[in-house]
């Protein structure tokens, strides 16, 4: 075994992780390789973020050969799942962080599961008891958790710091303060800080994990007496009510904190009899719960398909029923004894929960492909209608794999809304938004497009930079000359169709500091849900007419006075 790593080593670690951190941040900013290659660019942030940090996360115990052959390995394989996830990705959109969730959290969570186990096992034992494991991991957590908490103080004080001198007029310290090569230290240094803290009283961490045990087994049967009551309440419930207002996602949480309370009793449990027999009890309800929310997931999945929320939801349901299932098999082998016999349990399932994170991350198990071919096949298999695909979530959220997927539909389909939709969306994603994408997407004849002011289209141009949520859903963009006023020119409604609503724009010459140009007013109101769908069909076939507002403004030298609709 060799010695606990010394602070200036770990000093040393995160100092180079800032460095690194701070040469991708600038390759983004500056436009240099690797910024400008998304499969590259998170394989290098995968490398500089897993390999420095699990180093220093795992600097509380002694560290062998065994542990750094090992840890290169893990590094070498997030750094493939970086390679990967980042040639799935649309480099045109931005940003690339909101196109890799959940991968960041994947990581975290792969080196929660990893850190114990690289720890403590050897050529001779290279599974751990269940024990050693537990308590290593507890370690962990409470280090990690003083390594955040000692890291936001510090961010705090600078931010007390700047504010303080921000407030007098001196802006030095918020600049100092908001420069990547001065944050990414502070934060990677006081990581590191916290960890050397935390490791040298490993005496307190004890006793705070045994706070933390204490406070687990008196919630334990107030968890379980909760659990029992709301599985009477749902008897006398109907069940669509229970999917429609999230109480799948909330049996989820219900029951994993049951879990991880009932792994931290384990005193109580071999002391208490009536404690055990009541746990016992609540912990049979675990698999009707998950088999509700399994059924309501399922019910999700036969009506609207496959998608990344489904595919993961699936994921935790299949890991929280393994857990359950198994818990009360070893409940009723083993009647007297089920509560030692949890770790059969646990070691295996977070093994294959660690195996299938990772394989989430790589073609193994590709979320995106599979959302991507159960949408594309509902399609075309008449399940979903073509007024109900969505062409936007396969370009915003699956990336390059729904991206060809639209531009292979567009030629095989012969809905011509549907075609219009994706052209929108692929015009979107693949083409800057200039003034001719904008006009090209616009459905209008070309005559009234060529005649439209020179004015008038720099105008939509800046408005479409502006208002990009708009574009961003819209199914179809509409622009119909329209007379509101007495002034010979005419205006223009700008329509834009969304998949829930839709919003109406009038573009109108006025005068904006004694300068006569082009501007944009909204309507009131923006309608929802079918009455959409009527309003556009009324627009669009020019069945409306236009009416003479019942009050007129109040005009006080240059200031007009509005009456507006009350809130």
């Amino acid at each position: 075994m060799e010695p606990l790593l010394t602070s200036r080593t770990l000093l040393l670690v995160a100092l180079l992780q800032s460095f690194f951190l701070i040469i991708l941040h600038q390759s983004v900013d500056f436009a240099f390789w690797p910024g400008q290659s998304p499969p590259w660019l998170l394989a290098a942030y995968s490398l500089v973020i897993f390999l420095p940090s699990t180093l220093i996360f795992s600097s509380f115990t002694q560290l062998n050969s065994a542990f750094y052959i090992q840890l290169g390995i893990y590094a070498l394989l997030f750094t493939l799942c970086g390679f990967y996830l980042g040639s799935q990705l649309l480099p045109e959109r931005a940003p690339i962080p909101s196109q890799a969730w959940p991968y960041p959290l994947i990581i975290f969570l792969a080196s929660v599961l990893l850190i114990p186990w690289l720890t403590l096992n050897s050529r001779e034992n290279w599974l751990p008891s269940y024990d050693a494991l537990s308590q290593a991991m507890g370690r962990l957590l409470l280090v990690f958790a003083a390594a955040q908490l000692f890291t936001l103080s510090v961010l705090m004080l600078l931010m007390l710091w700047a504010s303080l001198f921000e407030v007098i007029e001196i802006s030095f310290f918020t600049d100092l303060f908001s420069e990547p090569w001065f944050y990414y230290p502070a934060i990677t240094l006081s990581q590191a800080i916290g960890v050397i803290q935390a490791r040298s009283r490993s005496n307190l961490a004890n006793q705070l994990f045994a706070i933390c045990r204490n406070f687990a087994t008196l919630l334990l049967p107030v968890l379980v007496a909760v659990a029992m009551l709301f599985f009477v309440a749902v008897l006398f419930s109907e069940l669509d009510t229970l999917w429609q207002n999230g109480g799948s996602s909330l049996i989820f949480v219900l029951v994993g904190a049951i879990v991880l309370c009932l792994n931290l009793s384990g005193e109580a449990l071999t002391q208490r009899p009536w404690y055990r027999h009541f746990i016992a009890l609540g912990l049979l309800l675990l698999p009707c719960y998950l088999a509700l929310s399994g059924w309501g997931l399922y019910l999700r999945i036969e009506q609207y398909g496959l998608s990344l929320a489904r595919l993961w939801a699936v994921l935790i349901a299949s890991v929280s029923m393994t857990v359950c299932v198994g818990y009360v098999w070893q409940l009723v082998t083993h009647k007297a004894t089920w509560y030692t016999r949890l770790n059969t349990v646990n070691r295996p399932v977070t093994l294959g929960l660690l195996g299938l994170l990772i394989a989430t991350q790589t073609p193994l198990l590709d979320f995106r492909g599979m959302s991507v071919n159960s949408q594309i096949n509902r399609l075309t298999a008449g399940i979903t209608q073509p007024a109900d695909f969505d062409p936007r979530y396969l370009v915003n959220e699956l990336g390059r794999k729904g991206l060809t997927a639209l531009e292979s539909l567009q030629h095989n389909i012969d809905d011509e809304q549907l075609k219009r939709r994706i052209h929108t969306a692929l015009t979107l994603e693949t083409k800057p938004l200039t003034t001719q994408t904008l006009l090209d997407l616009i459905d209008m004849p070309d005559e009234q497009k060529q005649a439209l002011p020179l004015e008038l289209v720099t105008a939509l141009e800046v408005f479409a930079r502006h208002n990009t949520h708009l574009f961003d859903d819209a199914t179809e963009l509409m622009l119909r000359p329209i007379q509101l006023d007495n002034t010979p020119e005419a205006e223009y409604l700008f329509i834009a169709d969304t998949q829930h609503r839709v919003e109406l724009r009038v573009f109108y010459l006025g005068v904006i500091d004694g300068v006569q140009g082009w501007q944009s007013g909204y309507m009131d109101q923006k309608v929802y849900g079918p009455q959409s769908k009527d309003l556009l069909e009324a627009l669009k076939s020019d069945n409306f007419e236009i009416v003479e507002p019942r009050f007129k403004d109040i005009k006080i030298g240059e200031h007009r006075l509005e009456l507006h609709s009350p809130f």
